[in-house]
């Protein structure tokens, strides 16, 4: 039994990470890209590795995901945030009809969601669906995956919160952050940079 999860609940032993990677800054009006990974790890081993791409601030990225995802059911998916590639927001509701599986959102402290609405209505003509799908997440929850570390913030889709913080507490190794994730991110940084293409 791992980190203490429940006996009536089974850690799982496979899991994805979802997370974006870094891209070039706004100098002009060009349309600008960013890497998004997708990761299978079975328990601390890479098993599998996906990539795609999705525009800055645009409204690709739930799409592109699906993309990344085919043909992956009834494993669990841990998202980096909603908001990859700058402001361009996946949909976890879409993600977890296609998967069949649990989503979980999960951010590394408590959003400022007052300031996103700020940030929205100012720079996007169509901030008002952006901030209906970030309204229909429902409540954060936080559970701590390691102990002598902070807790980890998360929304869940497709499972109950307690089934959530086991696959959060099982999928967690050498820090708070779920491996999947962690996984993910390392491998968005050291394989893509954040220079425009020459």
């Amino acid at each position: 039994m791992l980190h203490g999860a429940s006996s009536d609940i089974k850690p799982v032993s496979r899991c994805i990470g979802i997370d974006d990677g870094p891209f070039p800054p706004k100098t002009d009006d060009r349309v600008r890209h960013a890497p998004l990974l997708a990761v299978w790890l079975k328990g601390p081993r890479l098993h599998q590795l996906r990539t795609e791409r999705i525009t800055v601030d645009g409204l690709d990225a739930t799409r592109k995901t699906e993309l990344l995802l085919k043909g992956s059911v009834h494993v669990p998916v841990l998202l980096s945030g909603v908001t990859l590639g700058g402001f361009n927001l996946i949909d976890p509701w879409k993600i977890q009809k296609l998967c069949k599986a649990p989503v979980i959102v999960i951010v590394g402290s408590r959003p400022d969601n007052r300031a996103v609405k700020r940030a929205l209505s100012r720079h996007f003509p169509d901030w008002k669906k952006r901030w209906d799908l970030i309204r229909s997440l429902g409540p954060l929850h936080k559970v701590r995956t390691m102990a002598g570390e902070g807790p980890v913030f998360f929304e869940r889709f497709g499972c109950s919160t307690r089934q959530a913080g086991v696959i959060l507490k099982t999928s967690a190794f050498v820090s708070r952050m779920p491996e999947p994730l962690r996984v993910a991110g390392i491998l968005a940084r050291g394989l893509f940079s954040s220079e425009p293409p020459s």
